[in-house]
């Protein structure tokens, strides 16, 4: 049955309550110095947070889940805002992980906004549905004229070293982006095994590796080389597919790769370009490589 479908949810509804019911919601402003900074954290596990740090005149803030990862009717909901003139990356260390349900589902709901002349990158580790694992993830993304986005998302087809692939029962992911009033991308991955979409997303990679890109910014209005930079990454382990959106200022990026390693160097060489587009240095991680 389609996740989204009204009987299945209303069946479902009254077990979400039993699981953990956690939360995040960060302010990043400026403070006397003229750096970034949290004006408002508040979190709850499986949430925490790491102590921030500067790089690149960016405040970088890890966002860890210390447990095994999202269990039965966990719902957790996170908000960030970032106010005029800061500069945000949130980024995971660790792979997140939703496990299997008998009959209800994990759920994270996320809701971010950047205001003008404010920059946000939201980079997460890779999301690992194992098997009979049922997800939904809505998220909104408001971005005011002459605030800038990064933001990025990738999905394995399980726990491949286990021999796990697309044994999961359903994924539903929902994102919408507003860049100002407009409603600039709606975006819908709705996944569920032996479906006609799971065939088209392993008709050229069995175990198909998926990153999508979205990122907001006047300056690539006017990137000449952008397009270029972005199509140089295919390759026979790699597949690439961007557009524009309808504003200007705002760019789609799909990654398909045979195998994680290949995955994660693309989302590095394309964050690369993306930044140089913009005229700056990637702000740095401070975590293991290939952690």
């Amino acid at each position: 049955m389609d996740p989204a479908g009204g009987a299945f949810y209303a069946v479902k509804t009254a077990t979400l309550s039993q699981g953990i019911q956690g939360h995040l919601r960060l302010v990043c402003t400026l403070d006397s110095r003229g750096l970034p900074c949290l004006r408002e954290q508040s979190f709850r596990a499986p949430i925490h947070l790491s102590k921030p740090h500067w790089e690149e005149d960016t405040l970088v803030l890890n966002v860890v889940n210390p447990t095994a990862g999202l269990l039965e009717d966990d719902r957790i909901t996170q908000e960030a805002t970032v106010k005029t003139g800061a500069r945000l990356l949130l980024t995971m260390p660790g792979a997140s992980r939703a496990h299997r349900v008998r009959n209800g589902w994990a759920q994270v709901q996320q809701s971010f906004t950047v205001e003008n002349g404010a920059f946000l990158e939201v980079l997460p580790e890779i999301f690992i549905p194992q098997a009979g694992a049922c997800y939904k993830q809505s998220t909104r993304l408001e971005v005011a004229e002459g605030g800038e986005l990064l933001f990025f998302e990738s999905l394995a087809p399980g726990r491949t070293a286990a021999g796990e692939l697309f044994q999961y029962r359903w994924l539903d992911w929902r994102t919408d982006l507003f860049i100002g009033p407009q409603h600039a991308a709606r975006e819908r991955l709705s996944l569920e095994p032996g479906t006609p979409t799971i065939a088209a997303l392993t008709a050229l990679f069995p175990s198909a590796y998926y990153a999508s890109v979205l990122a907001v910014s006047e300056k690539f209005s006017v990137s000449a080389h952008l397009l270029s930079s972005l199509n140089d990454l295919q390759s026979n382990e790699v597949w690439i597919g961007q557009s524009r959106l309808a504003h200007p200022s705002g760019w789609s990026l799909r990654i398909l790769a045979q195998t994680a390693p290949a995955l994660r160097a693309t989302i590095e060489s394309a964050r690369a370009a993306l930044y140089s587009a913009l005229g700056r240095n990637p702000p740095g991680l401070r975590r293991i490589a290939g952690r």
